[in-house]
Protein backbone atom coordinates (compact mmCIF):
# COMPACT_ATOMS: atom_id res chain seq x y z
CA UNK A 1 0.00 0.00 0.00
CA UNK A 2 1.21 3.33 -0.87
CA UNK A 3 2.10 6.17 1.58
CA UNK A 4 0.94 9.46 1.54
CA UNK A 5 2.65 11.90 3.47
CA UNK A 6 0.58 15.49 4.20
CA UNK A 7 2.66 18.33 5.83
CA UNK A 8 0.24 21.38 7.32
CA UNK A 9 0.97 24.91 8.21
CA UNK A 10 -2.07 25.50 10.13
CA UNK A 11 -2.89 29.02 10.54
CA UNK A 12 -6.07 30.50 12.59
CA UNK A 13 -8.24 30.90 9.05
CA UNK A 14 -6.44 28.66 6.87
CA UNK A 15 -4.50 25.11 6.12
CA UNK A 16 -1.19 25.27 3.75
CA UNK A 17 -0.88 21.60 3.04
CA UNK A 18 2.05 20.08 1.20
CA UNK A 19 1.33 16.30 -0.60
CA UNK A 20 4.56 13.55 -0.93
CA UNK A 21 3.96 10.34 -2.69
CA UNK A 22 7.32 8.42 -3.60
CA UNK A 23 9.18 11.37 -2.48
CA UNK A 24 7.75 13.74 -5.41
CA UNK A 25 6.66 17.08 -3.25
CA UNK A 26 3.23 18.18 -5.68
CA UNK A 27 2.50 22.00 -5.59
CA UNK A 28 1.21 23.55 -1.89
CA UNK A 29 -2.55 24.11 -2.05
CA UNK A 30 -4.33 26.07 0.78
CA UNK A 31 -7.75 25.53 2.50
CA UNK A 32 -10.24 27.33 5.23
CA UNK A 33 -9.29 25.80 8.45
CA UNK A 34 -13.07 24.54 9.30
CA UNK A 35 -15.03 21.13 9.13
CA UNK A 36 -16.41 21.69 5.92
CA UNK A 37 -13.57 22.58 3.92
CA UNK A 38 -10.73 19.64 5.53
CA UNK A 39 -13.65 17.10 4.78
CA UNK A 40 -13.86 18.21 1.28
CA UNK A 41 -10.07 17.69 1.03
CA UNK A 42 -10.04 14.28 2.68
CA UNK A 43 -12.61 13.33 0.01
CA UNK A 44 -10.16 14.22 -2.23
CA UNK A 45 -7.54 12.56 -1.05
CA UNK A 46 -9.28 9.69 -0.68
CA UNK A 47 -10.41 9.89 -4.29
CA UNK A 48 -7.04 10.98 -5.77
CA UNK A 49 -5.35 8.33 -3.64
CA UNK A 50 -6.97 5.51 -3.88
CA UNK A 51 -5.52 2.50 -1.94
CA UNK A 52 -3.20 4.48 0.59
CA UNK A 53 -2.72 5.57 3.53
CA UNK A 54 -2.43 8.86 4.58
CA UNK A 55 0.26 10.37 7.38
CA UNK A 56 -0.13 14.11 8.52
CA UNK A 57 2.23 16.43 10.13
CA UNK A 58 1.50 19.62 12.00
CA UNK A 59 3.15 21.35 14.34
CA UNK A 60 1.39 22.42 17.74
CA UNK A 61 -0.68 25.41 17.66
CA UNK A 62 -2.57 25.82 20.09
CA UNK A 63 -6.42 25.06 19.30
CA UNK A 64 -5.94 26.05 15.63
CA UNK A 65 -5.80 21.91 14.53
CA UNK A 66 -7.88 20.94 16.88
CA UNK A 67 -10.58 20.25 13.91
CA UNK A 68 -7.58 18.91 11.41
CA UNK A 69 -6.61 16.54 14.70
CA UNK A 70 -10.47 15.32 15.25
CA UNK A 71 -11.36 15.10 12.02
CA UNK A 72 -8.14 13.26 11.12
CA UNK A 73 -8.71 10.81 13.72
CA UNK A 74 -11.97 9.90 13.30
CA UNK A 75 -11.07 9.19 9.43
CA UNK A 76 -8.09 6.35 10.77
CA UNK A 77 -5.18 9.07 9.49
CA UNK A 78 -1.98 8.47 11.09
CA UNK A 79 -0.71 12.07 12.55
CA UNK A 80 1.93 13.24 14.29
CA UNK A 81 2.42 16.89 16.26
CA UNK A 82 5.37 18.21 15.84
CA UNK A 83 7.58 20.20 18.29
CA UNK A 84 8.35 23.38 16.57
CA UNK A 85 11.66 23.93 18.04
CA UNK A 86 12.38 20.63 16.52
CA UNK A 87 10.64 21.79 12.77
CA UNK A 88 12.58 25.37 12.82
CA UNK A 89 15.92 23.75 13.11
CA UNK A 90 15.11 21.01 10.47
CA UNK A 91 13.75 23.89 8.44
CA UNK A 92 16.64 25.80 8.76
CA UNK A 93 19.02 22.50 7.54
CA UNK A 94 16.97 22.61 4.20
CA UNK A 95 18.62 25.71 4.03
CA UNK A 96 15.65 27.57 2.48
CA UNK A 97 16.27 31.53 2.06
CA UNK A 98 12.34 32.21 2.35
CA UNK A 99 9.90 31.58 4.73
CA UNK A 100 6.40 31.17 4.56
CA UNK A 101 3.48 29.02 5.26
CA UNK A 102 3.75 27.15 1.81
CA UNK A 103 7.51 26.62 2.13
CA UNK A 104 6.79 25.38 5.83
CA UNK A 105 3.84 22.84 4.70
CA UNK A 106 6.65 21.59 2.48
CA UNK A 107 9.20 21.27 4.49
CA UNK A 108 6.62 19.55 6.99
CA UNK A 109 5.91 17.11 4.13
CA UNK A 110 9.34 16.27 3.97
CA UNK A 111 10.33 15.86 7.87
CA UNK A 112 7.52 13.47 8.51
CA UNK A 113 8.63 11.01 5.41
CA UNK A 114 12.11 10.63 7.61
CA UNK A 115 9.92 9.59 10.56
CA UNK A 116 9.13 5.42 11.57
CA UNK A 117 5.03 4.87 11.52
CA UNK A 118 5.51 4.02 15.06
CA UNK A 119 6.08 7.91 15.63
CA UNK A 120 2.53 8.73 13.97
CA UNK A 121 0.99 8.56 17.66
CA UNK A 122 -1.05 11.88 18.30
CA UNK A 123 -4.44 10.51 19.11
CA UNK A 124 -7.37 13.30 19.77
CA UNK A 125 -9.19 13.44 23.05
CA UNK A 126 -11.68 15.41 23.78
CA UNK A 127 -11.42 15.25 27.61
CA UNK A 128 -8.01 16.54 27.07
CA UNK A 129 -9.69 19.45 25.24
CA UNK A 130 -11.62 20.43 27.79
CA UNK A 131 -9.66 20.25 30.85
CA UNK A 132 -6.97 22.59 29.02
CA UNK A 133 -9.11 25.00 28.23
CA UNK A 134 -9.91 25.39 32.12
CA UNK A 135 -6.37 25.21 32.75
CA UNK A 136 -5.56 27.73 29.86
CA UNK A 137 -8.28 30.12 31.24
CA UNK A 138 -6.85 29.55 34.85
CA UNK A 139 -3.32 30.53 33.74
CA UNK A 140 -4.36 33.76 31.67
CA UNK A 141 -6.49 35.32 35.05
CA UNK A 142 -3.21 34.31 36.88
CA UNK A 143 -1.13 36.44 35.06
CA UNK A 144 -3.52 39.26 34.45
CA UNK A 145 -3.76 39.54 38.45
CA UNK A 146 0.22 39.72 38.88
CA UNK A 147 -0.03 42.32 36.15
CA UNK A 148 -2.40 44.40 37.39
CA UNK A 149 -0.88 44.03 41.03
CA UNK A 150 2.55 44.85 39.65
CA UNK A 151 0.71 47.86 37.68
CA UNK A 152 -1.24 49.17 41.00
CA UNK A 153 1.68 49.11 43.49
CA UNK A 154 4.00 50.97 40.51
CA UNK A 155 1.52 53.79 40.10
CA UNK A 156 1.26 54.59 44.19
CA UNK A 157 3.07 57.97 43.30
CA UNK A 158 0.22 58.95 40.96
CA UNK A 159 -3.35 58.61 42.68
CA UNK A 160 -6.14 58.85 41.02
CA UNK A 161 -9.03 58.00 43.05
CA UNK A 162 -12.11 57.12 40.26
CA UNK A 163 -9.12 55.00 38.36
CA UNK A 164 -7.51 53.45 41.69
CA UNK A 165 -11.46 52.31 42.85
CA UNK A 166 -11.55 50.36 39.21
CA UNK A 167 -8.35 48.81 39.92
CA UNK A 168 -8.79 47.79 43.35
CA UNK A 169 -12.60 46.09 42.08
CA UNK A 170 -10.90 44.62 39.04
CA UNK A 171 -7.89 42.87 40.83
CA UNK A 172 -10.88 41.52 43.31
CA UNK A 173 -13.01 39.96 40.88
CA UNK A 174 -10.15 38.22 38.68
CA UNK A 175 -9.18 37.17 41.55
CA UNK A 176 -12.14 35.75 42.80
CA UNK A 177 -13.03 34.87 39.19
CA UNK A 178 -9.94 32.40 39.03
CA UNK A 179 -10.60 30.56 42.73
CA UNK A 180 -14.08 29.90 41.51
CA UNK A 181 -13.11 28.28 37.75
CA UNK A 182 -10.33 26.73 39.88
CA UNK A 183 -12.69 24.38 42.11
CA UNK A 184 -15.05 24.11 38.60
CA UNK A 185 -11.88 23.07 36.90
CA UNK A 186 -11.38 20.21 40.38
CA UNK A 187 -14.98 19.42 40.20
CA UNK A 188 -14.82 18.67 36.59
CA UNK A 189 -11.53 16.36 36.97
CA UNK A 190 -13.00 14.31 39.58
CA UNK A 191 -15.51 13.73 37.01
CA UNK A 192 -14.05 12.59 34.23
CA UNK A 193 -11.28 10.67 36.52
CA UNK A 194 -12.96 9.29 39.74
CA UNK A 195 -9.25 7.92 40.31
CA UNK A 196 -7.89 11.30 40.56
CA UNK A 197 -9.26 11.66 44.31
CA UNK A 198 -7.43 8.37 45.42
CA UNK A 199 -4.07 9.16 43.88
CA UNK A 200 -3.93 12.32 45.26
CA UNK A 201 -4.29 11.34 48.83
CA UNK A 202 -1.71 8.10 48.50
CA UNK A 203 0.97 10.45 46.57
CA UNK A 204 1.77 12.94 49.69
CA UNK A 205 2.60 16.54 47.94
CA UNK A 206 0.51 16.47 45.12
CA UNK A 207 -1.96 18.87 44.60
CA UNK A 208 -4.81 19.60 42.35
CA UNK A 209 -3.25 22.11 40.66
CA UNK A 210 -0.23 19.73 39.57
CA UNK A 211 -3.08 17.38 38.48
CA UNK A 212 -4.97 19.55 36.63
CA UNK A 213 -1.59 20.62 34.68
CA UNK A 214 -0.69 17.01 34.29
CA UNK A 215 -3.61 14.77 33.17
CA UNK A 216 -4.25 16.74 30.09
CA UNK A 217 -0.69 16.32 29.06
CA UNK A 218 -0.93 12.25 29.89
CA UNK A 219 -4.40 11.94 27.74
CA UNK A 220 -2.95 13.75 25.11
CA UNK A 221 0.16 11.82 24.79
CA UNK A 222 -1.25 8.28 25.70
CA UNK A 223 1.07 6.59 23.39
CA UNK A 224 4.36 7.63 24.18
CA UNK A 225 6.10 6.25 26.71
CA UNK A 226 7.15 7.61 30.17
CA UNK A 227 10.48 8.72 29.40
CA UNK A 228 9.14 10.64 25.92
CA UNK A 229 7.09 12.27 28.35
CA UNK A 230 9.49 13.54 31.12
CA UNK A 231 11.44 14.99 28.40
CA UNK A 232 8.51 16.90 26.79
CA UNK A 233 7.80 18.79 30.37
CA UNK A 234 11.77 19.38 30.55
CA UNK A 235 12.57 17.32 33.26
CA UNK A 236 15.18 15.42 31.39
CA UNK A 237 18.86 16.16 31.30
CA UNK A 238 20.30 18.19 29.15
CA UNK A 239 24.05 16.21 28.18
CA UNK A 240 26.99 18.27 26.34
CA UNK A 241 28.75 15.69 24.28
CA UNK A 242 31.01 17.34 21.59
CA UNK A 243 32.49 20.35 20.68
CA UNK A 244 34.37 23.28 23.49
CA UNK A 245 31.40 22.51 25.72
CA UNK A 246 31.56 18.67 26.43
CA UNK A 247 33.27 19.35 29.67
CA UNK A 248 30.23 21.00 31.05
CA UNK A 249 27.97 19.83 33.85
CA UNK A 250 24.90 17.94 32.82
CA UNK A 251 21.70 20.51 33.38
CA UNK A 252 17.90 20.17 32.99
CA UNK A 253 16.87 20.73 29.38
CA UNK A 254 13.42 23.05 30.76
CA UNK A 255 11.90 22.19 27.75
CA UNK A 256 8.21 22.14 27.68
CA UNK A 257 5.85 23.97 30.51
CA UNK A 258 8.05 26.02 33.35
CA UNK A 259 4.51 26.60 35.22
CA UNK A 260 4.56 22.46 35.19
CA UNK A 261 8.22 22.39 36.49
CA UNK A 262 7.06 25.41 39.07
CA UNK A 263 4.04 23.19 40.18
CA UNK A 264 6.44 20.08 40.95
CA UNK A 265 9.07 21.74 42.39
CA UNK A 266 6.60 23.23 44.85
CA UNK A 267 5.21 19.73 45.27
CA UNK A 268 8.66 18.10 45.80
CA UNK A 269 9.15 20.49 48.55
CA UNK A 270 6.07 19.47 50.26
CA UNK A 271 7.12 15.78 49.74
CA UNK A 272 10.19 15.84 51.37
CA UNK A 273 8.50 16.75 54.67
CA UNK A 274 5.14 14.38 54.36
CA UNK A 275 5.87 11.85 51.82
CA UNK A 276 7.98 9.39 53.75
CA UNK A 277 8.96 7.88 50.12
CA UNK A 278 10.15 11.23 48.99
CA UNK A 279 11.83 12.32 52.49
CA UNK A 280 14.07 8.83 52.25
CA UNK A 281 14.91 9.37 49.14
CA UNK A 282 15.99 13.29 49.41
CA UNK A 283 17.99 12.54 52.97
CA UNK A 284 19.81 9.36 50.72
CA UNK A 285 21.11 11.72 48.02
CA UNK A 286 21.58 14.50 50.03
CA UNK A 287 23.81 11.93 52.52
CA UNK A 288 25.32 10.75 49.46
CA UNK A 289 26.99 14.13 47.94
CA UNK A 290 24.63 14.95 45.69
CA UNK A 291 24.16 18.49 45.64
CA UNK A 292 20.71 19.85 46.99
CA UNK A 293 19.35 20.89 44.27
CA UNK A 294 19.88 17.50 42.32
CA UNK A 295 18.28 15.96 44.57
CA UNK A 296 15.13 17.70 44.75
CA UNK A 297 15.21 17.34 40.97
CA UNK A 298 15.41 13.71 41.15
CA UNK A 299 11.92 14.08 44.23
CA UNK A 300 10.28 15.98 41.28
CA UNK A 301 10.86 13.18 38.65
CA UNK A 302 10.14 10.46 41.38
CA UNK A 303 6.31 12.50 41.45
CA UNK A 304 6.05 13.03 37.69
CA UNK A 305 6.46 9.23 37.40
CA UNK A 306 4.50 8.20 40.39
CA UNK A 307 0.95 10.56 39.39
CA UNK A 308 1.66 9.06 36.05
CA UNK A 309 1.71 5.38 36.67
CA UNK A 310 -1.19 5.67 39.42
CA UNK A 311 -3.38 8.16 36.98
CA UNK A 312 -3.05 4.88 34.12
CA UNK A 313 -3.66 2.42 36.09
CA UNK A 314 -6.56 4.05 37.28
CA UNK A 315 -7.56 4.10 33.63
CA UNK A 316 -6.92 0.89 33.04
CA UNK A 317 -9.42 -0.66 35.94
CA UNK A 318 -12.01 2.15 35.07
Amino acid sequence: MRKVFVGVDVASGKLDISITLDGLIYDPLQILNNESSILGFFDYLKTTYKKSEFYFGYEATSNYMHVLQKLAHKNDFKQIMINPYVMAHYLKHLSSRKKNDKIDSKGIAKFIQTLDQEDFKTIFNQDHKSLRKYTSAINLLRKLETQLKNFIHSQKENPIDSLDLFLVSLELKIKETKKGLEKEAEKVLKELFPHVVELQKEIKGVGYALLLELVPIFLKSQNYTLKQLQSFVGLSPRIFESGTSVRKKESLSKRGSSLVRKLLYLSAMSAIRFNDIIKEKYTRLVEGGKNKMVALVACMSHLFRAVYIKFNQGLVHA
